[in-house]
């Protein structure tokens, strides 16, 4: 939700877009297991980037909470 994107319409674009992200990560990771082809560092590198995601995810929640909570306007810049 960057450049000033603030309406529900944003919103749901943007959770579309990270739930697909973690939904390919979960179908890529079962193909590879379907195939018998998941190794120690598919396991390594799933598990960081997921972190990575998550990490990121929540981040960005806390912030959102933290500035309607402080009355924060979204569209201010200056935030």
């Amino acid at each position: 939700m960057t450049d000033g994107a603030g309406g529900p319409d944003d919103l749901s674009a943007f959770l579309g877009e990270r739930l697909t992200r973690y939904v390919d990560l979960w179908k890529s990771a079962s193909a590879k297991l379907s195939a018998d082809d998941y190794h120690a560092e598919d396991l390594v590198d799933d598990w960081f980037r997921w972190i990575g995601m998550l990490a990121r995810d929540a981040t960005a929640t806390v912030t959102i909470i933290a500035r309607g909570a402080a009355g924060v306007d979204p569209e201010d810049p200056a935030g």
